[in-house]
């Protein structure tokens, strides 16, 4: 069902457990967000859950917005430009998508007041480090991930592991960041934190060290890609209803 202006404004919106005003458009089989302008900024919540939602993203500017729900939707992609449109978004529930590779939570990152995220059953969350890397990488507002608080010990443990001693990019920070880990494996790509045990046990560098300019080309490559992905679940999502 196309997220039209008359689902919008004829579906429920009630006081929440958490005193919040929240529109409820779960369950309506919704491939796309979109005209969520009808709604004119008056929710703290909104609750997209049990759709069938590919790309987190198509957004108006929503400044009052701080917690969407998006569990058991489709969700590969997340809008490069997100926190641009949601600003003060601090509850950010993705439990059961499709979220496979660590550089597509960039967009996450950018959120600079979230305190709350669940990426629970998403492919992503089955990568080396994956929690690490996530605590490390997003906002140090983050006090919970996957409804499990964040111990002071996991900061530091993340710190450890993506930063060096003079507090720049770790290697495997860079690996991260710069390639894209879904590439087919017979290609000669590095997948983040895989086989990092049977390197430590060689105890010698399996790679040679990238010089800037090569980490900013594959930088811009694996947003290229991640581009692509996004305008391909948007295509994906409205041939659902065209």
């Amino acid at each position: 069902m196309k997220l039209t202006a008359d689902l919008i404004s004829n579906s429920p919106t009630y006081i929440n457990a958490v005193k919040d005003r929240e529109l409820d458009l779960s369950n309506n089989n919704i491939p796309l967000i979109e005209n969520l302008g009808v709604t004119r900024d008056l929710n703290d919540s909104i609750n997209l859950c049990d759709n069938n939602i590919r790309v987190l993203g198509n957004f108006p500017a929503l400044g009052r917005l701080h917690a969407l729900y998006l569990a058991n939707n489709r969700i590969v992609s997340v809008e490069k430009n997100l926190a641009q449109f949601v600003p003060h978004l601090q509850t950010l529930v993705l439990t059961n998508n499709d979220i496979a590779d660590l550089v597509d939570l960039e967009p996450i990152a950018r959120l600079e007041e979230l305190e709350i995220l669940s990426l629970v059953n998403n492919p992503v969350m089955r990568k080396p480090n994956a929690r690490l890397w996530c605590i490390w990488r997003f906002s140090s507002t983050l006090r919970v991930l996957d409804f499990e608080k964040i111990g002071h010990n996991e900061r530091t443990q993340a710190k450890a592991l993506f930063e060096n001693a003079s507090g720049e990019l770790s290697d495997l920070a860079k690996s991260i960041l710069a390639i894209e880990s879904s590439a087919p494996s017979s290609s000669n790509v590095f997948v983040p934190g895989e086989g990092l045990d049977q390197i430590a046990g060689q105890g010698q560098q399996q790679q040679h060290e990238k010089t800037e300019e090569e980490i900013e080309k594959e930088r811009n490559i694996t947003e290229l890609k991640a581009r692509i992905r996004e305008e391909m679940a948007s295509v994906e999502a409205m041939e659902e209803f065209i």
